[in-house]
């Protein structure tokens, strides 16, 4: 029954609320989108932590700058304290990728990647915000194009190992991420 629930879940997680913004008169904020849904389960476990969590996105765009916004909320309380990590990734969350960089040959870091740290808290509620220096073009030609995901990693110990076991997935549609295509 759990596998059903977490199943239909995922469905509904395809069906993200998108609202874009328009262009301010000085052009600083280019635009803005909301998340909201149900985290999809990519944990190997039949019980795991976001088994019924869900999470809000924001993101917004200013000239050369993107800012990012999660706040999961519940997460079971018995993973109070313990740390998780998330990454945006190439891809939706039926298929994720590999984490998006923005210089696809640069250092997996926080200034060519989108990195959050999560540490739910008593009641189950994670946030955390990441700012980068760039907008996401998603140019991945595996994928359709704009379908990308926040996929949270499980921190052994706190501890970052290769690969990170993958807990949960958030959908993100973003079709103004879409390179323009030039002839």
């Amino acid at each position: 029954m759990r596998r059903i629930t977490k199943a239909v879940l995922g469905g509904l997680a395809g069906s993200a609320l998108v609202l874009g913004g328009t262009q301010a008169a000085n052009a600083a904020l280019e635009a803005k989108f909301w998340f909201r849904d149900g985290l999809t389960d990519l944990s190997t476990e039949d019980v795991g932590p976001f088994d019924s969590a869900t999470a809000k996105t924001t993101i917004t765009e200013r000239t050369k700058k993107t800012t990012f916004r999660i706040h999961v909320r519940g997460i079971d309380p018995s993973a109070a304290g313990q740390a998780f990590a998330a990454h945006l990734h190439v891809g939706p969350c039926g298929n994720p990728g590999g984490h998006y960089k923005n210089d696809p040959s640069g250092a997996a870091d926080r200034e060519n990647e989108v990195w959050f740290d999560l540490v739910p808290d008593e009641d189950g509620g994670a946030r955390d915000a990441s700012s980068v220096s760039f907008v996401p073009v998603d140019g991945d030609p595996l994928y359709v194009p704009g379908q990308m995901s926040i996929v949270i990693h499980e921190l052994p110990n706190g501890t970052p190992v290769n690969p990170n076991p993958k807990q949960a997935c958030f959908p993100l549609s973003v079709p103004q991420w879409v390179p323009v295509a030039t002839e």
